[in-house]
């Protein structure tokens, strides 16, 4: 069996006289299609249909961050959906903390107490992924946003290092801290306290 494809009319020449191939084509009504209007389509788009579930509330976004991070605050309704998890909470002796069950700390060569640390880097791994969730709504949270994650990491931080029992492991935790942290705060300088 032969399958041969549609027989397809020749294209027209142009003739000298005109360059545009509409100027050919005598205007009718017949050879005008109609437009159909899109059904999927409405006056908001996708995007500003659920960017107002998520939309980043007004006022204080130092705050809200803290809440989020804290479980002050429940997160988004849609959060789950657009960042692939939902988040763990944990009690700590300085308060509950919600954290990305995926994050870790992610210090350069695995230096430093990195398993220690743990708890703290998931908690400050779901601020940062707070911060692209209202980024890709496109409602950015303030810088105060990331700013209070960065402070809440070394608050968790130094609490960690001042819990332990002995001189040396308090002085050793307290300055590998201060390296920590240091390092996430002027990351987050540079990139200008927004998302990451």
């Amino acid at each position: 069996m032969i399958v041969r494809p549609p027989q397809v009319s020749p294209r027209r020449p142009l003739s000298s006289t005109s360059e545009s191939p509409a100027a050919e084509q005598p205007n009718t009504a017949a050879q005008v299609r109609p437009h159909q209007k899109d059904t999927f389509s409405s006056p908001a788009t996708a995007l500003q249909r659920t960017a107002k579930v998520g939309a980043a509330p007004a006022g204080d976004h130092g705050k809200l961050m803290r809440e989020y991070l804290t479980g002050a605050r429940p997160p988004p309704a849609d959060f789950e959906k657009v960042m692939g998890y939902k988040p763990n909470v944990i009690q700590t002796k300085h308060g509950q903390r919600m954290q990305d069950p995926f994050g870790a700390a992610s210090a350069p060569g695995k230096i430093g107490p990195d398993k220690e640390f743990d708890p703290a880097a998931k908690t400050h791994d779901y601020g940062y992924d707070l911060l692209r969730y209202y980024a890709k709504k496109g409602t950015p949270l303030a810088p105060e946003a990331r700013k209070a994650a960065d402070a809440l990491f070394r608050e968790d931080l130094f609490n960690y290092a001042n819990d332990q029992k002995g001189f040396g492991d308090r002085f050793k935790y307290k300055a590998w801290a201060q390296i920590y942290a240091t390092a996430v705060e002027l990351n987050s300088r540079v990139q200008g306290y927004g998302p990451p």
